[in-house]
């Protein structure tokens, strides 16, 4: 005779859906798709694509696409990217509402925060938001005359690094977190429960591929 289990609780169901959520939350860190903008002559920057401002000049726009003043800003920025070739830079914008690690990397604190870029050393442009200003900037190389930031600050020191992956980490619990307290509607406690789960699930599995890899 074929064994049959019994239906999960709509409760146990709920619980398991959520669990299976938070561990999704840390497989999904570091893996989203490319976003391109091919409308105009801005480079859309990623967690994916960033290695591009490694190398030439850059100048990078932090914005959220609720912020007032970035919007405000957006038709400067849009017509100082399609004049970038004139001026032999790269103009890129970052979306920090998708990309928390970039903005933990860069120390966002304010909206928009312009970055100069060149050859890996980064520079806060503090200078005002014309176009005639952002061209100049750039054509009579005046970021020259700043000091870049110091090197603990560089986005690509480590302090800086483990800062993005901190960012990223939480934003995508946030997320989770939201789900599964308002979709679910599973208590607060029993959120950071399974959050807690989660973690100890996942440090056991790190812990047993250390040991396979180190003990053949």
């Amino acid at each position: 005779a074929r064994m049959r289990f019994p239906p999960l609780e709509p409760k146990t169901h709920s619980m398991g859906i959520a669990l299976a959520l938070v561990l999704l939350a840390w497989a999904r860190v570091g893996v989203r798709g490319e976003q391109v903008d091919t409308k105009s002559n801005l480079y859309a920057i990623t967690e994916e694509n960033a290695h591009l401002i490694d190398e030439g000049e850059w100048m990078l726009e932090f914005f959220a696409p609720w912020c007032p003043a970035c919007q405000k800003f957006d038709p400067v920025w849009t017509e100082f990217g399609q004049w970038a070739d004139d001026v032999d830079v790269r103009v890129g914008k970052v979306d920090v509402t998708a990309e928390s690690g970039l903005s933990g990397r860069f120390l966002i604190t304010a909206l928009p925060t312009i970055y100069h870029v060149k050859d890996k050393v980064f520079r806060i442009y503090e200078g005002h938001r014309s176009l005639d200003d952002l061209m100049t900037y750039v054509e009579e190389k005046k970021w020259q005359s700043e000091d870049p930031v110091p090197w603990w600050r560089a986005p690509s020191s480590p302090f800086m690094v483990l800062l993005g992956a901190t960012f990223k980490v939480s934003m995508a619990l946030r997320d989770v977190h939201r789900v599964m307290t308002e979709s679910y509607g599973i208590p607060n406690w029993a959120a950071y429960g399974l959050f807690a789960l989660a973690t100890i699930v996942i440090g056991v599995i790190i812990g047993t591929v250390r040991t396979d890899c180190t003990h053949p």
